[in-house]
């Protein structure tokens, strides 16, 4: 290894190099911390997951297994979308590696072992929800656990975005706490910044695509609100659910952007609330949704669960609003009392606002990061 410029290899879902190439103005969120690496060490490439896989005998093998282990363990095993002999190749050559979902940590697992046994490379895997998948039988549960106990021993570093998760996985794998780091998701706020002064006084914003988000809840709520306008951006609820008048639906997904990130800040800009109902979970649902919508100073009402990311930063109508049951009448009963008062609105607008730029802006990502991979 090269300790001044060591080769550094980030692994990310699909859709990053489509937009690296293309002459959008984007934030960099969604890239953890990767182009802070790079312009520090000029060594750092990337591969995406699902791209360039030809659906050969061996890639049918690869998708047969991972199909039995999800089954078995629940576990999210998809070898068939990085395990080929190019990407080994890459993966070999290569100092350092950050894995930007425990999705693709996990599917890369056979090639880390392997690896692993050849030379010291050091791994590092994002953690958004990888103790959250629920298992039904006594054997589902110990295979779930002895996948995960092989995941932790074989990988170099763990970066929980969740503190409950994060603390949950210090108390139910103790051997191996000393590689679990608690590393808060981070947004681009120079890009998520409100140039706005114009809000609409009745726009409710809701975006995402997760499955742990409440969609069934939030169409409701919407039926029983009709003195408000709603924005729905999700790939997730169909036209044909929304029986009410007052709701905007745009079919966005990340990968597949409907909306440019510049058109999602200009709807942020203009809404009052960003609503966030999600089932309770350790996964961190609505992470950043949340934040983006804070630094636009747009209020976010959302479900109080285990996941959330730092309950210690965050405290109810102080830069946040909690409700506690996904039950429509507490939701909107909860919305009509923020919108109808404006004094808190803008006072948690305020404070959210300042809880971004004190904790969760990309440049404390990104030294955090350098922090982890001791470079």
């Amino acid at each position: 290894m090269n300790s001044k410029n060591p080769s550094i290899l980030y692994i990310f879902g699909f859709g990053r190099s489509k937009l690296i190439n293309s002459e959008k103005v984007y934030p960099n969120d969604f890239f953890y911390g990767y182009f802070s690496v790079k312009d520090k060490y000029s060594d750092t490439n990337f591969i995406e997951f699902e791209s360039g896989i030809k659906k050969n005998f061996f890639n049918k093998i690869l998708s047969i297994i991972s199909k039995i282990l999800r089954k078995v363990t629940k576990l999210s095993f998809f070898f068939e979308n990085i395990c080929t002999y190019k990407n080994f190749k890459i993966l070999i050559n290569s100092d350092k590696v950050v894995l930007t979902n425990d999705r693709i940590g996990l599917s890369t697992l056979p090639f880390l072992i392997l690896i692993k046994l050849i030379k010291k490379t050091e791994t590092t895997v994002i953690v958004m929800g990888l103790l959250a998948k629920q298992t039904n039988t006594l054997k589902s549960h110990m295979l779930q656990r002895l996948f995960l106990i092989i995941f932790f021993k074989t990988i170099t570093n763990f970066m929980f975005l969740s503190k409950g998760e994060f603390q949950q996985a210090e108390v139910s794998y103790v051997k191996y706490k000393h590689k679990f780091h608690f590393t808060p998701f981070c947004i681009d706020t120079k890009f998520w910044s409100n140039k706005e002064e114009k809000r609409n006084t009745s726009q409710i914003i809701f975006v995402g695509n997760d499955g742990r988000r409440d969609y069934e809840l939030v169409v409701e709520i919407a039926e029983k609100l009709p003195q408000y306008d709603f924005i729905f951006i999700t790939s997730n609820i169909n036209k044909e659910q929304i029986k009410s008048s007052n709701v905007k639906l745009f079919k966005g997904h990340w990968n597949r952007q409907i909306l440019s990130d510049q058109e999602m800040r200009d709807i942020y800009a203009k809404s009052v609330l960003s609503i966030i109902p999600i089932h309770n979970s350790y996964q961190p649902s609505g992470q950043s949704v949340a934040l983006q919508s804070m630094s636009m100073g747009v209020p976010v009402a959302i479900t109080h669960t285990d996941g959330f990311w730092d309950k210690e930063l965050f405290s109810d109508s102080k830069n946040i609003f909690f409700v506690d049951k996904n039950i429509v009448s507490i939701w909107t009963n909860s919305i009509i009392k923020i919108m109808s008062n404006l004094k808190l609105h803008e006072k948690v607008s305020s404070e959210a606002i300042k809880t971004i730029e004190a904790h969760y802006t990309s440049e404390l990502f990104s030294m955090k990061l350098f922090n982890i991979l001791e470079i």
